[in-house]
């Protein structure tokens, strides 16, 4: 990798100066179109994310941008430990909570490929204590969230015993004992506790503990040498400590690794995340057929698909298809971005619960694939009373009130409770709505999408608004520019 020497002006900014004696080395490693991509990108990435860490008030990230297989940028910004001044690099080493789930998808899919398991198979054939109401649940069903297990995390007196070490039958036990929320198959919600018995099913069929499957079997072929699956009493180089800004920066209350598991326990890097954005490019880790299989949308009972894969959170970028994962919690938040189409990778990694880096991460997108900004959008003709009327429906949900005739019928039941609960909490915190413009049209049939620009008193949010044929509101979607 390229080196370079780090300096700190007066006002204790740090910048990086590359070493011009280097520029032969680099242009051999990275190729001469490559380099020159990273040497343009890396202004615009170090001055979003500078204005960023200050806005979120983030003490630390870590980066790293991918194309075509190929690093652009990896690199640190900020402080991964404040108390001690270390500067986050891109070899910090961060939680990346349920990014881990890639992995534990990752481990099914190498033992379906040995044929030591089938997607189609029972869990119960695995694990024989489950509940007999829980049987027919299959092994896909817990990669995609569609079996209707009931999350741990929500069972009473998990919140108040998260520092205690617990093995997974002692948090999946309240669990247990609860009905499944529907039957398997026929719809979708996301759940942890469907990830740790998927831990459970490695361990069985491979007689290996799930850290010692992921490490030989994942993170060692990949050279991956600074990830693992947390465990509070290794030494671990580089950590990066995770705090909470609450009025003031503190640091968050810590969370014992056995409490996430095979959901969310890995602990890793941007520099080896980006070896693992290498793999899924180059396939060479899991086989065309089972990258394929994790990046196709879960297809429930009624013929809908759901927005999730194996491992893969599911979705569209400004008609980019968009995998990958986000993963959020306590003094941590991270997300891992494959465009598939587009070849390209983004990693964030932040030690800061609230942060947003999946924000961040697209926004980073942006830079390398023009399309998927809306910065340069200024506006377009529009239907200006139907430009109202949407305004209108912000302007309402602030105060927590819908029109529902506003609102696709087959909807409503699902959206205007959550405009009521959110609509305050979200759009009441932003101020007035002082614009609303709309920069882009295009059309989803049998909808069409429109994405209005709406500048408030304290932020700027872009809109995305599905309409159905009568200008009626079938999903909205909100994104911070």
């Amino acid at each position: 990798m390229i080196q370079s020497c780090n300096y700190v002006n007066r006002n204790g900014r740090r910048f990086v100066h590359w070493s011009v004696r280097l520029l032969p080395v680099a242009l051999a490693v990275f190729g001469r179109g490559t380099f020159a991509e990273s040497v343009a990108l890396e202004p615009r990435i170090t001055a979003y994310l500078e204005t960023q860490l200050k806005a979120q008030h983030i003490p630390g990230v870590s980066v790293a941008v991918l194309r075509q297989g190929k690093l652009l940028l990896a690199k640190g910004y900020g402080l991964a430990n404040v108390e001690l001044s270390v500067p986050a690099t891109e070899s910090a080493v961060f939680e990346i909570l349920s990014v881990t789930k890639q992995f534990t998808a990752t481990a099914i899919m190498l033992l379906a490929e040995q044929q030591k398991l089938s997607l189609d198979q029972p869990v119960s054939e695995f694990i024989p204590d489950l509940p007999k109401a829980w049987s027919p649940v299959t092994i896909l069903q817990l990669l995609n969230h569609t079996a209707g297990a009931p999350d741990y995390i929500h069972a009473a007196g998990w919140k108040e015993n998260i520092r205690l070490e617990r093995s997974p039958g002692e948090l999946l036990k309240p669990v247990f004992q609860l009905p499944l929320e529907f039957v398997p198959g026929t719809k979708w919600k996301y759940s942890n506790s469907g990830y740790f018995l998927l831990g459970l099913v490695i361990e069985k069929v491979s007689g290996e503990s799930y850290a010692n499957f992921l490490s030989q079997r994942i993170f060692q072929p990949l050279n991956m040498t600074s990830t693992k699956v947390g465990n509070p009493r290794d030494l671990i180089s580089n950590r990066a400590a995770g705090y909470i800004w609450n009025g003031v920066l503190l640091n968050d209350e810590y969370v014992s690794p056995s409490q996430k598991w095979a959901a969310g326990a890995v602990v890793s890097t941007a520099a080896d995340l980006a070896k693992w954005a290498q793999s899924l490019e180059n396939e060479s880790l899991l086989g065309h057929a089972s990258l394929q299989a994790m990046l196709a949308p879960a297809r429930l009972a009624t013929g809908e698909n759901a927005p999730y894969g194996l491992g893969n959170e599911l979705d569209t970028d400004h008609r980019h298809r968009l995998a990958g994962h986000q993963g959020g919690g306590i003094g941590f938040n991270a997300a891992f971005l494959n465009y598939p189409d587009d070849h390209l990778a983004v990693v964030v990694l932040a030690n800061l619960r609230g942060a947003n880096a999946l924000q961040l991460a697209r926004h980073i997108a942006g830079f390398v694939l023009p399309e998927l900004s809306d910065e340069d959008k200024s506006g377009i003709a529009d239907d200006p009373k139907l430009t109202q009327a949407l305004a209108g429906v912000l302007k309402a949900a602030a105060q927590g009130k819908v029109d529902p005739a506003v609102i696709n019928p087959d909807v409503q039941a699902k959206l205007i409770p959550f405009l009521e609960q959110t609509g305050p909490r979200f759009l009441g915190r932003l101020g007035e709505l002082r614009s609303f413009t709309l920069i882009e049209e295009a059309t989803d049939a049998p909808n069409r999408d429109l994405r209005y620009r709406a500048k408030f008193d304290r932020g700027t949010v872009i809109w995305t608004f599905k309409l159905d044929a009568m200008n009626r509101i079938v999903s909205l979607e909100p994104r911070p520019e």
